[in-house]
């Protein structure tokens, strides 16, 4: 039994030794968060890893929000939402449409508070709808709430969103 308390004495630095070595810090990046919806804005592509979206009976409406401090803001917050039935389908934007959509553009690198403009053109399509997630595409014009003399436009937007 000496003997043994004797080899257990000699290994027990060198095991802690291998353990030791066996740690490494680590350097991975912080890791970023899926860009959950895109679209061009004024020329230039924007990302948004904020969506949500609800369902009625009849309906889905998908919630899209560009945080000012998120890459390819700009200096700008956007929300788009969309308002479409709750089927897979491409629907127009219009008079009498079954879809409809809004979008405001808050300049925050200016101090700005811009326009908030309802879509009057353009389409929604509803790709892929599951029990826990909807996707597709968009692309808008709208006129100003308060200017109408007021445009903007998003074109090529793509989306992905929670149920």
């Amino acid at each position: 039994m000496h003997t043994s308390l004797r080899f257990y004495a000699a290994t027990a630095p060198l095991c802690a030794l291998l353990a030791l070595t066996a740690c490494s810090k680590r350097n991975d990046a912080i890791p970023q968060q899926p860009v959950l919806a895109s679209w061009t804005m004024d020329g230039q592509e924007r990302t948004s890893t904020n969506t949500r979206a609800e369902t009625s009976f009849d309906k889905v409406d998908v919630y899209i929000y560009q945080n000012f401090m998120t890459p390819n803001s700009n200096g700008t917050e956007v929300t788009v939402s969309l308002y479409i039935p709750k089927q897979i389908g491409t629907y127009t934007i219009g008079p009498n449409s079954q879809a409809r959509a809004n979008f405001i553009d808050l300049d925050t690198s200016t101090g700005v508070n811009k326009e908030s403009y309802t879509a009057e053109a353009g389409s929604i399509t509803i790709s892929t709808l599951t029990a826990t997630s909807v996707s597709g595409t968009f692309t808008l014009t709208g006129t100003g709430y308060l200017n109408k003399q007021l445009t903007k436009s998003l074109t090529n937007g793509k989306f992905t969103a929670a149920l």
